[in-house]
């Protein structure tokens, strides 16, 4: 297998991890969410149980009797109190189970990493690709050479694994209801960054996604159908501007999420394509 190729697929490889990484940490975030949900609830409820049993004991103090009401609540929130410990004690059994889950995937990166990273220094800094020349991109340049071309406001420029950098858009590629057409702002990013990413190695993956309102036409049987045609739309707009069609992936999940903290409760900013560019080092 040529050098390159090898590289590019331990690069690849290294991202599918570095993805597997960032679903359970987004799992964990939500189980953590939901335990500290369960903390101020059991806080309430202990604090309006406290504040029962204070009255109770007034009334019992002053020689009246104690309305069954009140029994009757302190037992409730007793039984609240017990339910929801309960849940609290289960998910954090869970957040337990993936944390160990997710340490161990996170040892094997780093060490996966300290050998690519060790591998790299005996490689070529540059190799022929089609009889061109084929130069490992830093971090540092790709950050300076966003910022020249005027897109630090859309996009975000991030390490991946081993020495590869990649791109996020980071506002958003928003549609009308029911449409995948692009709006005429859109075009005008999509040119800019087509032209960008013209001198460099990279793959190039598109997801759309639609909001949870169902479609069922000629055109869109599903909201699957609808995400992809907004995917596919930014990859043509891409390619028009000068990129090759075979550095991109499409995808689309519709209306469901990849990812819990890409959600929003927001139908307009679920109607969207997300980019991602990986840049081979």
């Amino acid at each position: 297998m040529p050098i390159l190729q090898m590289a590019l697929t331990k690069h690849f490889n290294l991202i599918r991890k570095r993805i597997q990484l960032l679903e359970l940490e987004g799992i964990l975030g939500d189980y953590r969410t939901q335990v500290g949900v369960l903390n101020e609830q059991i806080h309430d409820t202990q604090k309006a149980l406290d504040w029962l049993i204070v009255k109770i004991n007034r009334i019992s103090d002053s020689g009246r009797s104690i309305p069954k009401l009140l029994h009757d609540s302190v037992e409730l929130k007793e039984k609240k109190i017990y339910q929801l410990k309960t849940q609290k004690k289960h998910l954090a059994g869970t957040v337990a189970k993936y944390q160990k889950i997710y340490d161990i995937k996170k040892d094997r990166e780093k060490k996966t990493t300290q050998i690519r990273v060790s591998s790299i220094q005996h490689m070529e800094d540059s190799v022929k690709i089609s009889g061109k020349s084929y130069v490992p991109t830093k971090l540092s340049d790709i950050e300076q050479a966003v910022k020249k071309a005027g897109l630090e406001d859309w996009v975000e420029v991030m390490a991946a694994d081993g020495s590869c950098a990649k791109i996020n858009n980071t506002l958003p590629i928003l549609f009308s209801s029911g449409s995948a057409a692009l709006a005429k702002e859109y075009k005008s990013f999509l040119r800019k960054l087509a032209r960008f990413l013209k001198p460099y190695d990279v793959k190039v993956y598109v997801n759309g996604y639609s909001d949870p309102d169902p479609i069922h036409t000629k055109k869109y049987p599903s909201n699957l159908e609808l995400g992809a045609s907004r995917a596919a739309n930014v990859v043509h707009e891409m390619v028009k501007n000068g990129l090759k069609p075979s550095i991109f992936k499409i995808g689309s999940t519709g209306e469901h999420r990849f990812a819990a903290k890409m959600q929003s409760s927001k139908k307009t900013f679920q109607r969207r394509a997300q980019l991602t560019v990986v840049f081979s080092g």
